[in-house]
């Protein structure tokens, strides 16, 4: 039809199929120079809008197809997804922002800036996992800047943004992620855990939503996931929600990862059994029972 934008590519077309596999940057020459080249980042994403900005003046009900989020700080759209890869457009409000905590995933993570000023810092943690020393590296954040980091020892605040921080993200997932870990700046010390694995993530919002619910008649299924091989943030989820819906049967599942020497969580179910043993002694007969 005259006047209507030829169509844009697919949005998996966007990244490469190798990289959305788990290959390195360097052996998908096409990504690799928008995130390394001066000016190839700005190239696309002025492709990119001006496709659809004569695509809405054609349409004017219509919207770009992508995935979008808004939090009244920042933005992003999810411009292209393939297998463990994501590109994404992101946008940072002008303001201060603080943290108190850092998190860290097992991701690669690759930005380009296109537009605006802020000033930051990059986060480093070294040290074991559960109490890490931090080490700080102040960054000036502009037009041109391309910018590389390891997730999972690796993060960038952004304090001080004067004008919008706009940046094209490149993000390559693990196969088997780590867990997501989250640390107080100021002491090193593990605040939160969660799933590496967005699937992951749902089952243990479905296993909190059943100790939300009271649902008693979950426990045995509650406790045959913490005594079974997985993730161990969702094992340990299972394991506490079952606690509290039926203490016998939790308890028991308990006891018995506590005493498996080979099981990841094995320590901290340890240190847990001893502190209830402490407030509640007679918890000790269901290990006799």
């Amino acid at each position: 039809m005259p006047g209507v934008p030829k169509p844009m590519p697919p949005k998996h077309s966007l990244i490469s199929a190798v990289w959305g596999e788990g290959a390195a940057l360097e052996d998908c020459p096409a990504l690799e120079q928008i995130f390394t080249a001066p000016g190839k980042a700005e190239d696309l994403m002025q492709a990119l809008a001006c496709h659809f900005s004569k695509a809405i003046a054609a349409n004017p009900l219509g919207h770009p197809p992508f995935r979008n989020s808004f939090d009244g700080y920042g933005s992003t759209l999810q411009l292209a997804k393939s297998g463990r890869a994501q590109l994404l457009l992101q946008a940072r409000e002008p303001g201060s922002y603080s943290a108190q905590a850092a998190t860290f995933s097992d991701n690669l993570r690759y930005d380009a800036v296109l537009a605006g000023q802020a000033r930051g810092r990059i986060v480093r943690i070294h040290g074991p996992e559960d109490k890490v020393r931090f080490c700080e590296e102040e960054i000036a954040l502009g037009r041109g800047a391309r910018l590389a980091f390891d997730c999972t020892s690796e993060m960038l605040l952004a304090e001080e943004v004067e004008k919008r921080l706009v940046t094209l993200r490149l993000v390559q997932a693990a196969a088997q992620p780590r867990p997501v870990r989250e640390y107080c700046r100021h002491t090193g010390s593990l605040l939160h855990r969660t799933a590496g694995k967005l699937s992951s993530s749902r089952r243990e919002m479905m296993t909190a939503l059943l100790g939300r619910m009271g649902r008693a008649d979950a426990a045995p299924v509650l406790a045959g996931l913490a005594m079974r091989a997985g993730e161990d943030s969702l094992r340990w989820q299972a394991l506490r929600e079952c606690l509290a819906l039926d203490t016998a049967q939790g308890f028991t599942a308990l006891a018995t990862i506590a005493r498996d020497a080979s099981d990841p969580l094995g320590a901290s179910a340890g240190a847990l059994r001893a502190q209830l043993l402490e407030a509640h002694p007679q918890l000790r007969e269901l290990e006799n029972a």
